[in-house]
């Protein structure tokens, strides 16, 4: 990016997604001019599954929560976003529904394109058409990682998968190991393990009294992240 960044990009998150590093600075300033900034308080609802596809998000501030409803009612957290990530892709691709609910989990910001304006830009940019599918086959292969966890896997494994991610996405190094410092009850761990709350409860429980990890009041520190690695390598040799 030679380029001088324009006035818009002092603001422009694109510039920080890896994403888009390639694309020069008129172009990106242009796609945060098609964006237009929206803000959920914590619990509200962005969209709903099955909801016809109106927008393109990628998180500013904040963190959003991907939910699929389960045949007996209950939701499952499948994904999270942070900020400098993009959600509601595949619907905005395929022109089908929403897979997903996507739920703030605390006070977001939001850009958001329509798929008009997004599919304009592509035609302009192709080279980034590439690098979203890449992205997306990224996604998929984590997915269908995900699923064999949760068919096949140990709970205690599975809580460990959910920490590690959530490390790498939202984690900060700290002295005395990475912080995950997420508004995250333990009923949200229950779910991304698809597991129940009191069990979660039981197994960070566990890994505390192991060494591996620690916690405080609405953070959770992992002391031992090589030890939860080997643990979920663990688990994947049994898939």
């Amino acid at each position: 990016m030679a380029e001088k960044k324009g006035d818009a990009s002092k603001v422009n998150i694109f510039w920080k997604i890896p994403m888009f590093e390639f694309l020069d600075a008129e172009e990106l300033d242009r796609l945060y001019s098609l964006c237009s900034t929206e803000r959920f308080a914590k619990g509200d609802y962005i969209f709903l599954e099955c909801d016809q596809p109106r927008n393109l998000y990628v998180v500013v501030k904040g963190e959003v929560k991907l939910l699929k409803q389960t045949e007996d009612g209950r939701e499952t957290i499948v994904e999270m976003a942070y900020p400098g990530e993009i959600f509601g892709e595949e619907a905005i691709f395929d022109g089908q529904p929403y897979p997903l609910t996507a739920q703030a989990l605390d006070d977001v910001e939001l850009l958001s394109v329509t798929r008009t304006d997004f599919f304009s830009f592509l035609r302009d940019n192709p080279d980034l058409a590439l690098e979203i599918i890449t992205e997306l086959g990224a996604r998929l292969r984590e997915s269908q990682n995900t699923i064999r966890a949760l068919a096949m896997e140990r709970v205690e494994w599975r809580i460990a998968r959910v920490l590690l991610m959530l490390s790498r996405k939202a984690g900060i190094v700290e002295a005395d190991g990475v912080s995950i410092d997420l508004p995250l009850t333990r009923q949200d761990i229950a779910d991304m393990a698809a597991t129940t709350v009191e069990t979660t409860i039981r197994v960070l429980s566990n890994f505390k009294k192991m060494g591996l990890l620690e916690t405080e009041k609405g953070k959770i520190i992992l002391l031992d992240k090589k030890h939860l690695e080997e643990m979920v390598s663990e688990g994947c040799t049994y898939l």
